[in-house]
């Protein structure tokens, strides 16, 4: 699956007609750059061969979940669920 498409984010956040495109593609590109440096890797990443790989679903979703936080209520901006969902595909932690 590939990132979320702006129509994809305007279903999810339930806004019908397009006045609202450029805010919600704005935010939709901050979602998917913030899921993107909380891994440390680029979404959607490639393979050692380079291919590239399908975004999976809990990426798909957290992406969703951070663009309806930015939408709706900033203030919830990197919630623990947004967290807790990219967690597993964080690469280069540190120790």
């Amino acid at each position: 699956m590939p990132v979320p498409t702006l129509d994809e984010a305007r279903h999810d956040l339930r806004v019908s007609g397009n006045q609202d495109d450029a805010k919600i593609q704005r935010l939709l590109n901050a979602a998917i750059q913030s899921a993107s440096e909380f891994i440390n890797r680029p979404i959607p990443w490639k393979d050692d061969l380079g291919v590239v790989l399908p975004v999976p679903d809990t990426v798909y979703a957290a992406i969703l979940l951070e663009l309806r936080a930015l939408y709706d209520s900033p203030e919830d901006i990197c919630s623990p669920a947004f967290c807790n969902l990219l967690r597993p595909y964080r690469l280069g932690m540190g120790v």
